[in-house]
């Protein structure tokens, strides 16, 4: 990517169940179509916030500033129709089959929140790629609107988590370059 390169358009995202003792896969491995969710809509955002705790003297003065928190979102609109993607948006849903149908059953589940490794793949003009990396739970829901005028889109909403223990890494974002 060229310095000061504006960046149009949207990408392809891609998800996966997260193994910790799998890890991340390689990008041959995760940016196929069975990982893909299909066609989006609205693109994608990834947001960083972060929190800072300051330790200050009696006269004012700032001894210190530290992170005390951190927190990353990332948002997409999904426009292709899957149980799957609906399970994959919901806390507790779970995707059954069943006599020749899916049946997706949402609640009464206390467990965990499912992880998965998420990618977004954004690709320039140039034919280089900007990859976003995230390992997250469903963080809003969805709301499924079926409006006679216009497409049903569900916005995706994942939190992300850190890596492990020892990588405290929220997300990656990686850009291809000219060698």
């Amino acid at each position: 990517m060229a310095k000061n390169e504006v960046i149009l358009g949207s990408g392809k995202l891609y998800i996966v169940d997260f193994d910790a003792e799998s890890g991340i896969p390689e990008n041959t491995q995760f940016e196929t179509e069975q990982n893909s969710v299909g066609s989006i809509k609205g693109g994608a955002s990834l947001s960083y916030e972060g929190e800072v705790y300051e330790v200050i003297d009696d006269a004012g003065f700032v001894l210190q500033r530290f992170v005390s928190k951190e927190e990353v979102l990332f948002k997409s609109g999904i426009l292709s129709w899957d149980l799957k993607n609906l399970e994959r948006l919901s806390m507790t849903g779970k995707v059954i089959e069943d006599e020749g149908k899916r049946i997706l059953k949402i609640g009464g589940q206390t467990d965990e929140l499912k992880k998965y490794a998420l990618r977004f793949v954004h690709t320039l003009k140039s034919g280089k790629k900007i990859r976003v990396t995230l390992i997250a739970t469903a963080n809003s829901g969805f709301e499924l609107t079926f409006n006679p005028e216009e497409e049903t889109v569900l916005d995706a909403e994942f939190k992300a988590l850190q890596a492990s223990e020892s990588d405290m890494t929220l997300v990656t974002i990686e850009q291809e370059i000219d060698a």
